[in-house]
Formats: structure tokens, sequence, C-alpha cells
């Protein structure tokens, strides 16, 4: 499938750092695994999203609102009895007009969220329950598109911010994977 110009261009340049996040990821097949999925998944979007509360989108995108799931991810940590988080950092974007990396990276997560909210669903989690952020994510596949068509027409796109912003968006979540993966580690040895 041939992909528009600037998605290939980042789906290019951010293809090892996607390709370590998803390997990091990886599958849950049991509720621990899920819980630590949860965990990573919350380390990373709650201090993105809430930055992008406080920072202006391009004007390309003032009719477009982001698939925010903060609200969705405290309640899936409060159906599995896990506390939020400790952020070790709040998310820092590089300089530069690349915003629409990180959106980018945001928006992707839709596509993979169709495959994690059935592996979610076998382990008993639904749209009610415990995985209401991977299903609202998959429900609004419609704002992926229309992002990505606003990414293609947006005038004064800068590529190389953009990736830029995008491979920082997954870096970020890789540490917050690993992050969630470290004070699982710990709890297990204190116990």
């Amino acid at each position: 499938m041939l992909l528009p110009p600037r998605r290939d261009a980042l789906k290019q340049a951010t293809s090892s750092a996607h390709a370590a996040l998803d390997e990091m990821v990886g599958g849950f097949a049991t509720v621990a695994d899920y819980r630590r999925y949860l965990q990573g998944i919350a380390a990373f979007r709650l201090p993105v999203e809430a930055w992008l509360s406080t920072n202006a989108l391009p004007q390309a995108f003032s009719d477009w609102q982001p698939g925010l799931v903060h609200e969705e991810l405290k309640a899936d940590l409060s159906d599995l009895d896990t506390p939020e988080p400790l952020v070790d950092r709040p998310f820092s974007p590089p300089e530069g007009e690349g915003v629409i990396g990180l959106l980018y990276v945001l928006e992707g997560s839709s596509l993979g969220a169709r495959l994690l909210a059935k592996r979610a669903e076998a382990l008993g989690f639904s749209a009610d329950f415990g995985a209401r952020h991977l299903f609202s994510q998959a429900r609004n596949f419609s704002n992926w598109r229309a992002f990505s068509e606003r990414m293609e027409n947006v005038r004064g796109y800068d590529a190389r911010a953009a990736a830029h912003w995008a491979n920082t968006a997954f870096d970020y979540a890789r540490d917050a994977f690993e992050s969630a993966m470290n004070v699982d580690h710990a709890c297990r040895r204190s116990n």
C-alpha cells in the first residue's frame, strides 16, 4: 500500500524507534502483563496529554482535536487497583515546529489499539472495564484519517522537526515503559 508522502517519510524516519517500543510493549498474556502495560502507557500518555492541553496546535489543526484518553486511562488504572505511575520527568519536546510528529505518534497508536483491545478483551477487559482507553482509541480511527489528511496538506511543514518530535515521543514512551517495568521488578523483589 502506497502511503501519502509525509506519512511515509515519518514512518521511515521513526521505524527503528517504533520497533523498539513495540518490542518493549510486547504482548500481554496475563493480567499482570496487562497491568504493566497499563502503567507504561499511562506513564507516557498522561504527561504528554497534559503538555498538549497547555499548548496550542498549529492553525491548520484548529478544527481538529487529538484523541486524548487520559480520563479513560485513569479509570482503567482504578479498575485494576493500580496507582497512577510516578513520572520521573515531564514531557519536554524538542525545539522547532514539529508538534505534528508528536501527533503522528499519538494518533497512530489508534492503529495498534485495535489489536491491543482484542488482547485485553481475551483477558476479560472491555470498553467498560479495564480497557476503556484501548477501545476509545480503536473506535476513533476516523480521527487518525482526519489527522493524516491535515498532515499531508498543512503549509509550512518541517519534515525534519516532525521526525525529531516523533522520535522524541517514541523515546519518551520507551522510557515510560522501562520505568514501569523497573518499578514492577522492584516491587516483586521486595515481596
